[in-house]
């Protein structure tokens, strides 16, 4: 409920602001003021509109209801901020050019609703952005421990759902299985929908090869599906699933896996560093899949932790939430005790299936010997 009552606030602020910034100054009757503040807080409330339970209504049409509602709320977020970011420009430009001084930026229409053209165009990059298949990011990581080359492919927030296109896990599919990877790692959130729901467009991972195994570990968004059928259905695809354990691989790697930090003990589960790599011996290279990128400062027990859940903020401007709430946003990264951190953006989205300025990504990293990257 509280999630609710936070998007419903952040979503009227936001179609609020519009309101008063682009219709107040129209010459209109306040009937009609009226009833566009009212379509623009409807608007505000359209994330709480597209559930699932809206399906059983309207039957096939509601993927394209659930696209075209999320594509309206995401032009009215990225023509908030543009706004902003174009109140404050002309703002200096009046401040420090006299020719402009004594303008009014509302009565700058051309100023104004270049803005609205330019979401427009940006809301549509967004969508196409959200539903193609995702780029492959490459990263090079090297140890003295490592023995071999090794190529892992990191898929991390797939976030499989009953309006996802199964082509585009085909072409995830497909792209993963080009780049010929040693390992894959599957970092949480790749299920979130009902399992008997999805579970034909779940069945296209069993297409996925790689020559030692493909891993998985659970995200938040697993529990909140059912963590246990939805371990259950990772299992029967072939993958082998981590929970504060780990296995041994080619190369002097040994891989962990831990559950996700900040919804395990939500049904009982702890998050154990030391029993992870309990097996693992001296002088082996660590990798670790955590599904949120954790900070364990004194912790750490690992040489490299492979992490998701950010999705890079998805669509600007929520890159700035997203980093107020995750120290680690996406790329690679230090942290305490030595160890390095890389977070992927992932190849899919939660919500709406757009991404701005936050493209998704299939990870392909390079765990090579410290000689060979010199």
């Amino acid at each position: 409920m509280s999630w609710m009552i936070a998007t419903a606030l952040t979503g009227c602020t936001i179609t609020g602001y519009l309101f008063f910034r682009y219709t107040w100054c129209l010459a209109l009757g306040f009937p009609a003021k009226t009833a566009l503040f009212m379509l623009s807080m409807l608007f505000g409330f359209l994330p709480l509109l597209v559930g699932y339970n809206f399906e059983k209504y309207l039957g096939s049409f509601y993927a394209a209801y659930r696209y075209t509602l999320y594509f309206v709320f995401i032009f009215c977020v990225i023509l908030f901020a543009l706004t902003l970011i174009s109140d404050a420009v002309f703002g200096i430009l009046c401040y420090t050019t006299p020719l402009l001084r004594g303008m009014t930026y509302i009565g700058c229409w051309w100023f104004k609703y270049g803005s609205v053209l330019l979401a427009l165009l940006f809301s549509a990059y967004a969508l196409y952005a959200g539903v193609k298949v995702p780029a492959v990011r490459e990263a090079v990581f090297s140890s003295a421990k490592i023995s071999e080359p090794r190529r892992v492919v990191v898929l991390s927030d797939i976030h499989i759902h009953r309006v996802i296109s199964p082509e585009k896990v085909r072409g995830i599919v497909e792209r993963t299985n080009a780049l010929e990877p040693d390992v894959i790692l599957l970092t949480g959130d790749i299920l979130d929908d009902h399992v008997g729901r999805v579970r034909g467009i779940t069945g296209l991972l069993k297409d996925l090869r790689a020559k030692e195994g493909i891993y998985f570990v659970t995200g938040n968004h697993e529990f909140y599906a059912g963590y246990r059928d939805t371990v259950a259905e990772l299992k029967k695809l072939g993958f082998t699933f981590l929970e504060n354990s780990g296995v041994p691989l080619s190369g002097n790697i040994y891989l962990g896996g831990i559950p996700d930090v900040r919804t395990a003990r939500r049904i009982g589960l702890n998050v154990d560093l030391q029993q992870t790599f309990a097996a693992a011996e001296n002088g082996r290279y660590r990798l670790l899949m955590s599904h949120t990128p954790a900070d364990f400062a004194e912790e750490n027990n690992f040489d490299l932790e492979v992490s998701g859940h950010t999705h890079g903020g998805q669509i600007f401007p929520f890159h700035v939430l997203v980093k107020l709430y995750n120290q680690y946003l996406s790329g690679r990264y230090d942290v305490p005790g030595g160890a390095k951190m890389y977070v992927s953006r992932g190849a899919g989205q939660w919500g709406p299936q757009m991404r701005f300025l936050a493209p998704s990504e299939i990870t392909l990293l390079n765990l090579v010997p410290e000689a060979e990257n010199k």
